[in-house]
Order: C-alpha cells, then sequence, then structure tokens
C-alpha cells in the first residue's frame, strides 16, 4: 500500500484499543478494553504507545521494561495504560489495494459517511485472494463491520474482465440501504 492510502487509513477513527499493564506472579500481560487479557510477547502491532506522566510514548515491550521513543528504559510494575493500533484484516486490506485511487478514496468517505472505519471490520471474505487469474475474476466478496451501536453488511460484487466493474452494497443494522456502481476500462 502506498503512503498516502496508508496515512488516510491511519486517519479513521476507532484505530486504537486502549488497556492496562498487569503483573501476574511477575509476568507481564495485557488487558484490553474488552476484557481479553493476553502476553506482552503476542501482542501484534504496529503502533504501541504507553502513558507515562499523562504522556503517550512510543515503546516496545519486552517482558517486564518498555523502551520509549526516548531511549528510555521504563521497568513495568502494572497498572501502566497502554494503546495500540489495531490491525486491519488481511483479506479487507488485500480489498483496498485492489481498489483504484478514486475508488479507494470514495470507499473510505462512504464508509465514513455510514458511521464506519476501516478498523470497525470483524469479518472479512474476499474472494478475489482465491481468483488464480485476476484479470478474468468475476465473484462476490463479504465485509462486516461493527461499531458497537450498529452493524453494516458490504457486498462487493466484481468483475475484471474487459472493463474493470465493481458493484458495492451497503446495508446497516438501522435500514440504511446504498449501492454504489463503478466501471473503467484498463489503459491499453
Amino acid at each position: 500500500m502506498d503512503i498516502e492510502r496508508e496515512k488516510r487509513i491511519y486517519r479513521e477513527k476507532r484505530k486504537w484499543i486502549y488497556g492496562n499493564i498487569l503483573m501476574e506472579d511477575g509476568i507481564c500481560l495485557i488487558e484490553n478494553e474488552e476484557g481479553d487479557l493476553f502476553l506482552v510477547e503476542s501482542l501484534k502491532s504496529p503502533g504501541v504507545f504507553i502513558s507515562i506522566d499523562g504522556e503517550w510514548l512510543k515503546a516496545e515491550l519486552f517482558d517486564r521494561f518498555a523502551i520509549t521513543e526516548r531511549s528510555e528504559t521504563v521497568k513495568l510494575s502494572g497498572g501502566e495504560p497502554i494503546r495500540y493500533l489495531k490491525i486491519v484484516k488481511q483479506a479487507f486490506l488485500a480489498f483496498l489495494n485492489d481498489l483504484e485511487d478514486g475508488q479507494f478514496y470514495s470507499f473510505l468517505d462512504q464508509l465514513n459517511d455510514l458511521g464506519f472505519s476501516v478498523f470497525d471490520c470483524v469479518y472479512a471474505y474476499n474472494s478475489l485472494c482465491f481468483s488464480a487469474e485476476k484479470k478474468d475474476a468475476e465473484g462476490v466478496s463479504f465485509y462486516q463491520f461493527s461499531n458497537d451501536v450498529k452493524h453494516c453488511a458490504l457486498q462487493h460484487h466484481y468483475e475484471r474482465k474487459d472493463e474493470r466493474k465493481d458493484r458495492f452494497e451497503w446495508t446497516t443494522s438501522n435500514g440504511e440501504r446504498i449501492v454504489t456502481i463503478s466501471a473503467s476500462k484498463p489503459p491499453s
């Protein structure tokens, strides 16, 4: 994904998961806002921040220590607030990468207008990932979004033959329905 697209994605709302560091019998754990408990070593996030004296500092966590962006080593004792970037589902990221620039930005605008973020994707089935020949592919992919207030189902109907055709069918749990269609010929 190019830098401009990545920047746009990380301007999205609800990109953070918040939690706290816990110490249990000398083992450093993270408890997130949903009550999930896991080992520090299992955290797979491109951005981890801990709060030190009320300031969020980017950090790398190692067992019972954190090394901050200021090259400070902080001994973790438990109770430290933590936030880390959510990971965009791989199948959904592949879908976003397949979109042309205009489609990509329009898609994100539509998603945001419905009250959702790319980080709200809770289920992604991208059938294009299973197409051996992408240039002649056609099918439907399915995505589900949840922001804890409402849900959205998205069907992406696509055709990649002589023309590139995409139809997006959005349905939210409060009854909103939107269909958008785009088509373009590949450059010759």
